[in-house]
């Protein structure tokens, strides 16, 4: 299967984190001995919204769903990397004629 590319419009002033994974392990007299864990030691998300009419929002949607929360896409995170991303729950609220689209993109190191 191709890896397709989300490129909708998120929300302005999205907040993401990035924290390294590290195993640490202490010894006598304070010593602490740390090392990477992984190849890919570092975990990254970020919590997105899209709000509109159901017109634009329906088809993030289905993007999204297609993608079944374990399938990965690229996508260009707002500090401009390309990377893999998976979508976890979705969370839409309907305010009349504008829906408002919650999701958290976490990074994915393999298709």
């Amino acid at each position: 299967m191709k890896l397709e590319t989300f490129d909708f419009p998120a929300r302005v002033g999205t907040a993401g984190d990035i924290e390294p994974q590290v195993r640490s392990t202490p010894f006598g007299d304070g010593y602490v001995q740390s090392t990477g864990d992984g190849i890919n030691s570092e975990k990254e998300s970020w919590p997105l919204s899209f709000v509109g009419p159901w017109e634009e929002i329906q088809p993030i949607i289905a993007f999204l769903r297609s993608h079944k929360g374990y399938r990965s896409f690229k996508w260009r995170n707002p500090i401009f990397e390309l990377g893999l991303y998976q979508a976890g729950k979705l969370t839409i609220t309907a305010s009349g004629a504008y829906f408002s689209l919650s999701v958290t993109f976490t990074r994915a190191y393999h298709p």
